[in-house]
């Protein structure tokens, strides 16, 4: 079983957003990610997480985007990952931007509660090494996104 830290900081609250929810996937994903390690007989690579989720308003996700990725513009979801220390402990940030996630949203069709599930998801990925860089990797990232929304009853994001 993977230990897991987190940190939640709302620079930008949203009422939905409880931490027992968000706790839950977090820790969803987390684990599902180590089964698939345990399915393949791989050691998982790391014993502990530490993350930090952060959700920020418009401006705090502009300057990030800006700074980190040099686009003028808030995205809606950003990951830091910083690797595994000599201890096992897997550190990330993953930064969400809640006026964007509320547009997508709305744009999309989607409860709020689902698109946030999946941006939490998506950045909890990035942070266990996931990404997608090239059609083959989108297209694992985004099956496992899939089978992780669908463990909680939220329907495929990409549909």
């Amino acid at each position: 079983m993977v230990d897991i830290e987190l940190n939640l900081q709302f620079q930008t609250p949203h009422p939905e957003l409880t931490e027992p929810l968000l706790y839950q996937w977090v820790r969803t994903t987390v684990h599902e990610i180590a089964a698939i390690y345990q399915e393949a007989n791989q050691t998982v690579p790391f014993q502990k997480i530490a993350l930090t989720l952060r959700f920020c308003d418009e401006t705090e996700g502009r300057a990030l985007n800006q700074q980190f990725r040099h686009k003028d513009y808030a995205t809606n979801v950003l990951t830091f990952e910083y690797g595994i220390d000599a201890t096992g402990t897997l550190s990330s940030d993953i930064i969400i931007c809640i006026p964007v996630l509320i547009q997508e949203a709305k744009e999309q069709k989607k409860p709020f509660l689902h698109h946030a599930a999946h941006l939490c998801i998506h950045g909890v990925l990035h942070a266990l090494g996931y990404d997608h860089l090239d059609d083959e990797e989108a297209e694992e990232m985004e099956s496992l996104e899939i089978d992780i929304l669908h463990t909680m009853d939220i329907p495929n994001p990409y549909h």
